[in-house]
């Protein structure tokens, strides 16, 4: 996994203006009290113009990842919707276990994940991505909802070329 660099949630700043929008909407829902809010607040039809690049997924008790919601413009640059699949099996062998400790950490601190980094697909492209990770409680107040908004910065925002040479970067605000 990325090397995390804890910042305050008031300081996470996504470099894409439509993750920055995602944000600040859950902000205002978790503005009711501490810790994640509720996945029944969210309301997809707040950020409509959003909603082809984000994925609701759900964690088990046993860590598996499973699809609830996947927007059009990640089902197609994936090459399939897995709304209703486990996510895990369908990521390239060098994401999965990032991709896994990454969604255990955002539902087991819970956390706010921003990470900048180059994503190996199964096409064989290696897109720069924004991915933003959001939690989200069930009813019982557990975290086992992310939502995921995924952007392309094409070209990289903010920052040189050579900056994105490593894996990437990660920031994580704890709630």
């Amino acid at each position: 996994m990325l090397p995390a660099i804890d910042v305050d949630l008031a300081a996470l700043t996504p470099a894409l203006a439509p993750n920055q929008v995602l944000l600040d909407y859950w902000r205002k829902l978790q503005a009711t009290g501490p810790g994640a809010p509720a996945r029944a607040r969210f309301d997809p039809m707040a950020v409509p113009r959003l909603l082809p690049n984000i994925m609701l997924l759900e964690r088990s008790d046993d860590g598996e990842l499973t699809v609830r919601i996947m927007g059009t413009a990640l089902a197609e640059r994936h090459t399939t919707d897995l709304t209703g699949q486990p996510l895990l099996p369908s990521l390239p062998e060098l994401l999965r276990k990032s991709a896994a400790a990454s969604y255990a950490e955002v539902t087991s601190l819970p956390c706010v994940h921003l990470l900048r980094r180059r994503i190996h697909r199964t096409t064989g492209t290696t897109p720069l991505v924004e991915v933003l990770h959001l939690p989200l409680a069930d009813p019982a107040d557990r975290v086992v909802f992310v939502i995921t908004a995924v952007w392309e910065l094409d070209p990289p925002v903010d920052h040189d070329e050579q900056d994105w040479q490593h894996p990437g970067e990660r920031q994580r605000a704890l709630l």
